[in-house]
């Protein structure tokens, strides 16, 4: 492969080609310059310009010269990480307060939404859906789960677990994989996210 094409980007030109992505599958055309800033919240359409420059010069991008929305992905597309926070470390077991971190990882194109954040986890609470202690979490940030949904909620505003969503009559049910632990039941929580995937590192 072209050596331009395995440099790594800066966290702004990820987002840039996140948002490019999740529009062409939307909209089945490219973005304007002026859409992408209005999109990120940015006011500089310089700015949105250079980043599309240097993500064609690194292989992400393409687009026929002086043809308006004619931004596309590379064929090579497929072979792409992207990086995205990892916010910190959420229990699998019994709550505990979030740890937050200032690291990255990167996750497969798969697992690329526009709102998604990873968490390391701790404890053996969700075992039995195949998530372990040190794996990795992608969260979509949602706030309205189905039954069913692995999410992270917040419990007394500062604690996080890592449990099966069940809205029941008078309560919600969050419920581990794993008989050793017992159900939570509240009477409100705040869902930060549900799971989309799991990273398992073996280094």
């Amino acid at each position: 492969m072209n050596k331009t094409k395995t440099k790594q980007l800066t966290k702004r030109q990820s987002q840039i080609l996140n948002y490019v992505k999740t529009y062409l599958e939307k909209h089945e055309y490219a973005p304007s310059f002026r859409e992408i800033a209005s999109g990120l919240k940015l006011s500089s359409i310089a700015t949105i310009s250079d980043h599309i420059q240097n993500l064609k010069e690194k292989g992400y991008l393409t687009s026929a010269k002086n043809l308006a929305r004619s931004i596309q992905l590379t064929p090579t597309w497929d072979e792409r990480t992207f990086s995205i926070p990892l916010l910190g470390t959420v229990v699998a077991g019994s709550p505990i307060q979030a740890i937050r971190t200032h690291e990255t990882i990167n996750i497969p194109r798969d697992m690329m939404k526009p709102n998604v954040f990873a968490l390391k986890v701790r404890g053996d609470s969700m075992i039995d859906d195949g998530i372990y202690e040190g794996d990795y979490v992608i969260i979509e940030k949602i706030v309205e789960p189905k039954n069913g949904d692995i999410v992270v909620s917040l419990l007394d505003n500062e604690n996080v677990t890592l449990k099966r969503f069940f809205k029941e009559k008078d309560h919600i049910r969050l419920q581990p994989a794993n008989s050793n632990y017992a159900p939570i039941r509240v009477k409100q929580v705040t869902i930060q996210g549900r799971v989309l995937g799991v990273i398992r590192k073996f280094a």
